[in-house]
């Protein structure tokens, strides 16, 4: 089992959860929605594959599994972010990658937050291996790239060809016009993010993240999403969020 103290130098903590009850509820309804024989959905239409992750999502959200979550592992937010208040997205997302298969669409290429929206400096990502989550498919980071400013590297911003502004896809994460990194980061350092069974990974939204491609043979489901330390938020700060129009934060 990897050293949480190791990792927390390199950006990336691991929390355990203090009861097994919220991360066997997630797997019940994901279970519900995607059956263990994956043949029919590994090979299914990205649209319909998409609408299908949407639906399961929004179940998801319908049960609260943000704060759920962030009641499992309430004491390492604290702990992350030096404070005790802090808010929380109110809609995670749900990420249900299909093995690669020649596809190139799966997953969210490399990024740190600051890429995609204001006011993301201080913001502290979790994310939460829930089915499928091995060391071929699991997220990638950077080690200590929290640390690189934000002048020093260049991205180029491409228009996705299968992701359209407010569509399906993008209502479940993926970018329309998403950011490439060019230059300033050594993606050769990339890491595997092994969280242990039954813990959630807490790391700065500045860690340069992403490149989870599925190398393996199943799907690879795991729940993410941002928080902010109270002193953080601010009106340009995310209003609301595109996948249920519910402002973007809210107090935990």
């Amino acid at each position: 089992m990897p050293d949480p103290d190791a990792l927390s130098a390199s950006g990336v903590t691991f929390a355990r959860h203090r009861t097994p009850d919220t991360l066997r509820d997630l797997r019940r309804i994901l279970d519900a929605a995607f059956p263990q024989d994956e043949s029919g959905l590994t090979a299914m239409e990205i649209g319909a594959y998409r609408a299908l992750v949407l639906e399961a999502q929004t179940a998801l959200n319908s049960g609260d599994f943000v704060r759920r979550i962030c009641g499992e592992v309430h004491d390492n937010i604290l702990a992350a972010i030096g404070e005790d208040r802090f808010y929380i997205q109110t809609n995670l997302y749900l990420r249900a990658a299909r093995p690669e298969s020649g596809r190139s669409r799966e997953a969210i290429g490399w990024h740190r937050e600051t890429f995609y929206g204001p006011n993301m400096e201080r913001s502290v990502n979790l994310w939460t291996p829930v089915r499928g989550v091995s060391e071929k498919n699991t997220l990638r980071f950077i080690p200590e790239s929290q640390r690189i400013p934000e002048p020093e590297i260049e991205t180029l911003s491409i228009a996705d060809e299968v992701t359209e502004k407010g569509s399906v896809g993008n209502r479940i994460g993926f970018l329309y016009s998403p950011k490439v990194i060019q230059s300033g980061v050594d993606l050769n350092r990339s890491q595997p993010m092994t969280v242990p069974e039954a813990h959630s990974a807490l790391f700065p939204g500045m860690l340069i993240h992403g490149a989870g491609h599925n190398g393996d043979a199943c799907i690879r489901f795991s729940v993410d999403f941002r928080i902010l330390p109270y002193s953080a938020y601010s009106s340009s700060s995310k209003s609301y969020h595109l996948a249920s129009g519910k402002p973007y934060f809210e107090l935990f």
